[in-house]
This record gives structure tokens, sequence and C-alpha cells, in this order.
């Protein structure tokens, strides 16, 4: 088990730095800073002294080569706008972001696991073809426009909810439904065909002949044994809710990473930008281990393999 876990840990560092790479190379090639932070009536040389300070002229594999330096120790510089630290800034944010994605999260998950479990305890009637039908619409919703059309009815029209910022509960309800639309449609086809496969094995249909209980059947031996595929995807769609939240945030002002990451892309802010990215990216590979880990704890093979 140690060595599972060891070559884990060195994929997820090498992960990092691959994200750091490109997305330092990505951000460089979007623009020079330079004259969104310089008055309008600099002359070229005062222009070209700006940016030799700013060391801007120098390439940018030196430019990263001296980030990379600073970042290992948690220096991601100064935000070039509010001049103040860049990963404070951001981890300030991720507690709304964090709270957003888990709420969706945890939401996907109560729909879509009893949803997927039932479709497939009634294979091909019409609960499985209604769910089904409800899954594959959440899938091709857009976010944006789900979140508007939300907005439209329970903000505007019935007035129910609130449509921005950040406040109780019912501040997080649009925004959080809007967000685990997607996930919550392809897990309950996942869960679904997960349990048709599971329920097919010569062990549900002995525990069946010995009289065991239904709900035993289902959740003690045919969904354990449908989890390995279901807890890859808990892993994957966190990440994917934390990338998703930037147009959420952005559609309900919700005070997030998200809505500092928009923001900063547009002022070409590229510390905050990249300070964001590393730490989202280190969210997502440390989520990525938990489910490995995982897949040790529900499958041996796994793990000795």
């Amino acid at each position: 088990m140690g060595v599972f876990v060891a070559r884990r840990l060195v994929e997820a560092v090498v992960v990092l730095f691959g994200v750091s790479f490109l997305s330092f190379a990505l951000l460089f090639l979007s623009g020079d800073p330079t004259y969104l932070m310089i008055p309008e009536n600099y002359t070229r040389q005062q222009i070209a002294e700006f940016r030799h300070q700013m060391g801007f002229d120098r390439p940018w594999y030196a430019q990263y080569e001296d980030f990379l330096a600073h970042a290992v120790r948690g220096d991601f510089g100064v935000s070039l706008r509010s001049q103040l630290p860049a990963l404070p800034l951001v981890i300030e944010r991720m507690p709304a972001t964090m709270e957003l994605a888990v709420t969706a999260m945890a939401l996907s998950l109560a729909v879509s696991l009893p949803l997927g479990v039932a479709a497939a305890t009634h294979h091909r009637s019409p609960l499985d073809t209604a769910s089904m039908v409800g899954g594959l619409l959440g899938q091709s919703t857009p976010g944006f426009w789900l979140g508007l059309l939300l907005i439209l009815v329970f903000g505007v029209e019935l007035r129910w909810l609130p449509v921005s910022g950040r406040g109780g509960l019912t501040h997080l309800i649009l925004p959080s439904v809007t967000l685990a639309m997607y996930s919550m449609g392809r897990n309950a086809r996942v869960v679904r065909a997960s349990m048709l496969d599971a329920l097919g094995h010569d062990f549900v249909r002995t525990a069946r002949a010995k009289g065991v209980p239904q709900v035993s059947v289902l959740y003690r031996h045919a969904l354990r044994n449908a989890l390995l595929p279901i807890v890859t995807l808990i892993g994957i769609d966190f990440g994917v809710l934390l990338g998703g939240a930037i147009i959420t945030e952005t559609v309900f002002a919700w005070p997030g990473v998200g809505r500092l990451v928009v923001n900063a892309i547009y002022e070409k802010d590229f510390p905050i930008v990249e300070a964001a990215v590393i730490v989202i990216a280190a969210v997502f590979v440390l989520l990525n281990l938990c489910v490995d880990l995982a897949y040790g704890y529900l499958d041996p093979r796994v793990r000795y393999g």
C-alpha cells in the first residue's frame, strides 16, 4: 500500500508542475500586461523602462523559472492591480467556491444515486425512460442559459429567491442547482448502467435465491460492487464543478475564485490567474488521490496490482 501511495504522490507533483507550465505559457501568449498598468500619457521610453522594471521584457521561460522558484515557497507574486499578494487573495475566495461546489456535488449525488438505482431496478419501464430522458436534458442544457432562466423565473417573476451574492441558504439554491445539473444527469445514467451490470452477476442471483431482502441486495451487494465507476465520477466531477463554477459564479455574482479569475483575465493580472489555477489544480489532484486510495479500499486488486 505504501508503494501505491508513493507512486500516486509522485504523479500528483508531476501533474502540478505540468499545469503550472502550461498555464504560465498560455498567459504569456495572451499579451503584454504593460499597457494595462501604465497611464495613457507614457512615452515609449517610459513604457520600456516600466516593462524592464517589471521583468516583462525577459523571455517567458526566464520569467517562468523565476516564478517557479518563488511558487515552491508559496510566493505567487503580487497582484498587478491591487498590489497585494496573489495567493492570499485566492485563498480568501476559496471557501465560497468550495461551498458552492460541495453543495452542488451533494445535490447531484442525492438525486442521481437513487434515480439511477430506481431506473436500473425498473429497467425499460416508464420510470427508466423518464429518468434517462431527464438525465440527457440535464447534460445537454448549457449552464449559463439555465442560470439565466432560473434567475428570470424564480428571481424576477416569482421573487422567491435572491439572484446574486452570497448569504444564507436561499442564496445558494439557484447557483448550486445550475452547477449540479450537468453532473446530476450524467451520474444518473452512469449509476443506472453500472447497476444493470452488477444486477446481472451471479452473486446477486445467489443472494436473491437465499431470500435476502431486496433492499439489502440492491444496496449491500449490487451497489457496492458498482461503486468503482461512481467513485471515479465523484473525483472527476468535483474538479469539473470547480471549473464550471467560473461560469456559474459570473452569472450569479458569487464572490468565489471563479469571478476573481474572470476579472483577472480581463485585466491580464497574471499572478492572480496563475495562483488560482495552481490552487484549483492542487485541490483536483488531492481529490483524485483520495479516489485512488478509495479504489484500494473498495477493490484490493487495485491496491496490490
